[in-house]
């Protein structure tokens, strides 16, 4: 009976965690998803993409934990792993973000997690424009495994340049240089990014922030997390309504991660607030050297083959 009370005890303040706003979220989230199409129709669809929702389980802790988005696994394992098309890969993935990441956001703002909210507001006025330029006229002109590339190269700059410059005893600037100018050019090139892998303008953002603001880790994380947050609903709206690219097979990959995404990301934020700096500095890098590798390994493939 005491192990009992001490579990129950424990589970209690897990998820206190989940305060009314995001519960109401998160019910109205596995609501629609028993519902939507019929409960039957849900367990059939996630067992037949339980690899995608497995694959969403880590997504979603890095959404809602780093300065990550869950494309960042996402997209990855869905072309490298799964086998399929970067296009539909990024779809989903924005898709998906805008459920999960927006749960961690609500969870960030209602828990009063330490974020900027001037550097969110700067970073959309240049992200909005970017990502629906982005996905108009640049995404569907890039080469499948070229996109592929992009994404690892610009992981692996961030790490390179996070590892040589950042260091967790600086102290916060108390003044933000040019941010007016600044904040949006980063934000508008971070939505182009977006546009084409589904995620980077929350990287543009937390390294900005990082490496030339000197903020603080953890806030500049739970920043990067709103931003992406905000850009994935705006890009999915579009997707659907105007572009029309929300097809079928990818609603059936969302349905099935759907679940698993609306407390994973939540769980992660709040991880994250608790790590220590140095932590989650490791687990950036051990991401990010696990996607370059992949993606070395495949173009050395490609070599192979063509030799």
């Amino acid at each position: 009976m005491d192990y009992l009370i001490q579990s129950l005890k424990a589970n209690t303040r897990i998820f206190s965690v989940l305060n009314r706003a995001h519960l109401f979220f998160a019910l109205s989230i596995v609501l629609f998803w028993l519902t939507s199409y019929g409960f039957d129709w849900a367990l059939e669809n996630l067992m037949r993409h339980y690899s995608i929702a497995i694959t969403m389980i880590f997504g979603s802790l890095v959404a809602g934990g780093t300065a990550l988005g869950g494309g960042s696994v996402a997209f990855p394992v869905l072309t490298k792993t799964l086998g399929i098309v970067p296009i539909k890969a990024k779809i989903f993935s924005l898709a998906i973000q805008s459920v999960g990441m927006t749960a961690a956001s609500a969870t960030i703002i209602c828990k009063k997690i330490p974020f900027y909210p001037r550097m969110v507001g700067l970073t959309l006025i240049g992200a909005v424009p970017g990502v629906l330029v982005s996905l108009t006229w640049i995404s569907d002109l890039i080469p499948r495994l070229a996109t592929k590339s992009i994404f690892s190269l610009l992981l692996l700059a961030f790490a390179i340049v996070l590892i040589k410059t950042y260091s967790p005893q600086s102290k916060e600037s108390s003044s933000y240089h040019h941010a007016r100018i600044l904040v949006p050019c980063f934000g508008f090139f971070g939505g182009i990014i977006s546009g084409l892998l589904g995620s980077g303008v929350d990287i543009f953002i937390f390294s900005l922030l990082v490496l030339y603001y000197r903020v603080d880790i953890k806030k500049a994380t739970a920043t990067s997390v709103i931003v992406m947050a905000i850009i994935s609903i705006i890009s999915s709206m579009y997707n659907i309504f105007v572009l029309e690219t929300l097809t079928p097979e990818i609603q059936q990959y969302v349905h099935a991660a759907m679940p698993v995404v609306v407390f994973g990301a939540p769980l992660g934020a709040w991880i994250c607030s608790r790590l220590p700096n140095t932590v989650l500095l490791m687990i950036l890098l051990f991401l990010i050297s696990c996607e370059v590798g992949f993606t070395g390994y495949e173009l050395l493939g490609r070599l192979f083959v063509w030799g």
